[in-house]
């Protein structure tokens, strides 16, 4: 198995401010045709393949107090602040009887959705966040403007909203992190992280017990718009590992590129994750349009080390004015 890990600069969509949007396909420049030009693999074009794989959008119908235990904490719990490394062991996917579509449903909603957040200002939604630490540190690609204040994070499954305040932002890098208050000594719900640098071995692993198609890394982008109790799953495969793109005004490198299956806007500032449902990196961008997306995504590694710096005061307190 091998994965292309040449670099390119083309123009992207970012998700800035919580602008979560794609380029029409009469914004498509020659760049973005030559690099979007995959192929759609050859099992996706399986009717069978695709109905169980690929769900463009699925509502959370359960009710308010679903992940609710998880949001506020029960009983005497230790609660862990320090912002995660990236997940050490073996994360090679086991698909059941259920085939892969269902397995990485049911895995994105116990591993990635009960720790997905709306960043409210003003009580308007400006993007996705990602509760990193049970102590309520907040990952987001949203940039709080100097002094900002009436913060808050809403929990996209239980829908249970907490005020929120900036540790600081690294603008080089796109990410803020933000505190949340009121958890009364509980601990919050978290997204799980995988590990970015591991994803083609754990493939590999994976291969050997499920039907995965040789040579193809599976990811999918989840995202979410507005204050919505409802998440898009938009499955796609990695294509690089290392690719330097313009994001608004700013040439970003070391970013992954993966083929989506659809243009998903609301995926811009959320998780894209492994098929057992980990994070392993942030959309930042993206563009094309059909069945030619392409996501940008931080590697959660790198995004974890950024979440690090901003902790330990290395990084801008806010995005220079």
């Amino acid at each position: 198995m091998s994965i292309v890990t040449t670099s390119l600069t083309m123009h992207v969509q970012e998700a800035d401010g919580g602008e979560q949007r794609t380029r029409a396909e009469s914004d498509v420049g020659p760049a973005d045709t030559a690099k979007s030009g995959q192929d759609v693999p050859e099992a996706w074009r399986s009717k069978r393949f695709r109905l169980s794989v690929i769900a463009t959008a699925v509502i959370l119908a359960a009710g308010a107090g679903f992940g609710a235990g998880r949001a506020i904490g029960l009983g005497d719990n230790v609660v862990l602040t320090g912002i995660p490394r990236p997940a050490t062991a073996n994360t090679a996917f086991i698909e059941d009887d259920d085939e892969t579509g269902q397995d990485n449903q049911a895995n994105i909603l116990s591993s990635t959705a009960l720790g997905m957040v709306h960043i409210l200002s003003g009580g308007t939604s400006v993007g996705i966040g990602l509760v990193l630490t049970e102590s309520g540190k907040v990952l987001t690609t949203y940039q709080p403007a100097a002094g900002a204040a009436d913060l808050a994070a809403e929990y996209v499954v239980s829908r249970m909203t907490f005020k929120a305040k900036v540790i600081g932002t690294d603008p080089a890098a796109g990410l803020a992190l933000l505190q949340l208050a009121g958890g009364n000594g509980r601990p919050f719900s978290t997204v799980e992280v995988g590990n970015s640098a591991t994803l083609v071995k754990s493939t590999e692993a994976s291969r050997q017990s499920s039907y995965h198609v040789p040579g193809e890394v599976y990811d999918t982008a989840v995202g979410t718009s507005g204050i919505q109790t409802a998440l898009t799953l938009d499955v796609g495969t990695l294509v690089t590992l290392n690719t330097t793109v313009t994001v608004g005004r700013t040439s970003r490198s070391g970013l992954m590129a993966s083929v989506l299956q659809s243009a998903a806007p609301s995926v811009l500032g959320g998780p894209l994750v492994n098929l057992n449902g980990q994070v392993i990196g942030i959309i930042v961008g993206g563009s094309g349009s059909g069945l030619q997306v392409v996501g940008y995504a931080i590697p959660i590694n790198t995004a974890l080390e950024v979440a690090t710096r901003i902790v330990d005061g290395k990084s801008w307190p806010f995005p220079p004015s």
